[in-house]
């Protein structure tokens, strides 16, 4: 008959302890790399709707108009400006 020491026993015991969290854990994990997978989809999707979103909801409005022009120059006739935008918008 052996007699078991208390080292041996921690290690028995530590070892049965670790091999119930093991069990636990695999059969946890595919439910939760679902809802990782699902967490990180979903913000994923968000971030792509904030990303196509932003730069629309910050442009100009495509049917607004613009009644002035500012320039930091003197001397640059309103007429130029009209002529200009005339000429970006046809090209």
């Amino acid at each position: 008959m052996d007699i078991m020491n208390d080292r041996d026993f921690e290690q028995l015991w530590e070892r049965a302890e670790a091999e119930g969290h093991a069990a636990r854990l695999t059969a946890e994990y595919p439910d939760w790399r679902h809802k990782t997978r699902r967490t990180l989809s979903m913000a994923a999707g968000v971030a792509l709707v904030l990303a196509v979103a932003t730069p629309i909801a910050l442009s100009p409005s495509a049917t607004g108009s613009y009644n002035k022009v500012y320039c930091n120059r003197t001397g640059i006739q309103d007429q130029q400006w009209v002529d200009l935008a005339d000429e970006l918008l046809m090209s």
